[in-house]
């Protein structure tokens, strides 16, 4: 069995695929599965073969995906790969499903590894939606808007257009504290994201909000609309699940 391996980005498995297909075609007989390398072991049954991000062919496989299928495929590809689990091989044997039977795969309920796909792609935009409702910035500084999150799935970068459209004069940065990466907006610009080191993330926690009295006036308002008598425990967890409350300013104690 032959293992290609790929590193952690979308044009690294594009290009991966790229690989892995072409050899398939010579190799009809052979097994073949794909691996993010960083997971990857060794063992004496298999053939590792580790490949090199080419942005050309990464393109190509892209560009096949969105012209030969459809828009709605490669929307399904793309989400799946942000899933919080290594999804490359599932995406390789849904991308072959899909070329032989065209772009209506989504609708081949029977199929295994489309159903898969289509849950991954269900869980991460449902992430997605979840963290535009509640990511809560503080001012920390003059014009400087930050806030902190800790998403299971790797979103960060999907909730760029979204918050710039929102706020577009402003300087703000959102890190994901599971990957120590940043988002960041610079006022009237361009999104990026930036790596975080650890004691960068450790002085972003310490930061605290200029703009103190807002915060208590906003928790006293969510405090007081709510009706004791009608109260829902588990349905305020199911809306709102404990781990996206520790930087909600509604849940943080002084």
């Amino acid at each position: 069995m032959k293992i290609f391996t790929y590193d952690d980005n979308f044009y690294a498995l594009a290009s991966c695929i790229y690989t892995a297909w072409e050899y398939s075609l010579c190799h009809k007989n052979e097994n073949i599965q794909l691996q993010k390398h960083l997971f990857t072991q060794q063992n004496m049954f298999s053939e590792i073969i580790y490949v090199n991000t080419d942005i050309k062919n990464a393109k190509k496989v892209i560009e096949s995906i969105k012209h030969k299928l459809s828009i709605q495929t490669y929307q399904t590809v793309y989400t799946a790969f942000l899933y919080y689990k290594d999804t490359g091989n599932d995406i390789y044997n849904y991308l072959r499903l899909a070329f032989k039977y065209g772009k209506n795969i989504n609708s081949m309920s029977g199929e295994e590894v489309v159903m898969k796909l289509l849950k991954f792609q269900t869980a991460v935009i449902r992430e997605i939606h979840s963290y535009k409702e509640f990511t809560r910035f503080k001012e920390v500084g003059e014009d400087l808007f930050l806030a902190t999150i800790e998403p299971k799935h790797d979103i960060l970068a999907e909730l760029a257009y979204h918050f710039k459209n929102r706020m577009p004069s402003l300087n703000w940065i959102i890190i994901d504290c599971s990957r120590s990466i940043a988002l960041i907006h610079p006022k009237d610009g361009d999104c990026y994201l930036q790596t975080v080191e650890k004691n960068e993330l450790e002085a972003a926690a310490k930061l605290n909000d200029i703009k103190t009295p807002y915060s208590k006036l906003w928790k006293a308002f969510f405090e007081n609309v709510s009706i004791k008598e009608r109260e829902n425990v588990n349905l305020q967890r199911q809306h709102c699940p404990l781990i996206r409350r520790k930087y909600m300013t509604e849940f943080i104690d002084e």
